[in-house]
């Protein structure tokens, strides 16, 4: 039912706008008992220096009844504006409704600069770098039983993003920072809803920082690509690994994506592995 809801939601957002020049992406995620995740947007370039990009995402822990109260869904809306052909600067905000004694609202801003056309072996290289703050009010644990009381913190975070081509292959890599909570988060406490740059799986839990990239090699028509993501949990001591890989098809103005993620590598006993398909097209 909530997937229904999501899907329908997306395209009542993304249907009054397909005579518009932009790109639609959705990418969905599947793993056991049941796991689903699925994200979509909608790039509307406005002609006019301004791009404007509405985002639903989706996710449910399990399909079993008791856990079908769980699924979350998050609306998100990011405002861009091309001050030049190389400069961009951008807006955006977040809302996840309550579910599960979870919500949030983040807010922020962000600027994207190529540095040029080609330079050397680079082409296209650019750097990005964003902002923000998000709030949580929670007051359920992760299973939804009541937590006794409501727990409030707003975190303060920062994300720098690089990327270019070099000949056939394009890579990317991100670093996502919380610089500070303002009250930390303890054991009892989680977060419903963090990503992990360049997949689609959502998994649960406050974090300190996240460090990624990904590799493809680009042909005329099949696109391989790796990712590799490590992280740090608020209250972990350790950094978690994790991988995904796939293979991107190409044709003209459509794209079709297949892969698996495979979470907590490093820990069999809590490894989870996902697999992904996602479809971008232009109009």
């Amino acid at each position: 039912m909530f997937r229904f809801k999501a899907v329908l939601l997306l395209v009542l957002m993304v249907c009054p706008l397909a005579c518009c020049y932009g790109q639609l992406h959705f990418a969905t995620v599947n793993g056991d008992n049941g796991y689903a995740a699925m994200r979509g947007n909608y790039k509307l370039d406005l002609d006019n220096g301004f791009i404007l990009i509405p985002t639903v995402g989706y996710y449910r822990m399990s399909d079993r009844e008791e856990d079908e109260s769980g699924a979350t869904t998050k609306f998100a809306l990011n405002v861009q504006y091309e001050l030049t052909d190389n400069f961009l600067l951008s807006a955006g905000a977040e809302y996840i409704p309550e579910r599960l004694g979870f919500q949030e609202v983040a807010y922020g801003v962000g600027a994207e600069y190529t540095l040029c056309y080609h330079c050397g072996i680079f082409t296209n290289p650019y750097v990005k770098a964003n902002v923000g703050q998000a709030r949580y009010r929670i007051d359920s644990y992760a299973t939804g039983a009541p937590l006794g009381y409501v727990f409030r913190t707003t975190a303060n975070a920062a994300a720098l993003e690089a990327g270019s081509e070099l000949g056939r292959f394009f890579a990317q890599v991100r670093y996502d920072k919380v610089i500070k909570y303002s009250d930390k988060p303890n054991e009892d406490v989680a977060s419903n809803w963090t990503e992990i740059p360049f997949m689609t799986a959502v998994v649960q839990g406050f974090v300190r920082d996240i460090a990624a990239a990904r590799v493809a090699y680009r042909t005329k028509w099949i696109t391989p690509y790796v990712v590799y993501s490590r992280y740090k949990y608020l209250l972990g001591s350790d950094y978690t690994v994790s991988v995904a890989g796939g293979l991107a098809l190409t044709v003209k103005e459509t794209t079709l994506t297949g892969g698996v993620e495979i979470f907590e590598q490093n820990h069999k006993d809590q490894r989870k592995t996902y697999f992904s398909l996602s479809a971008s097209t232009k109009f």
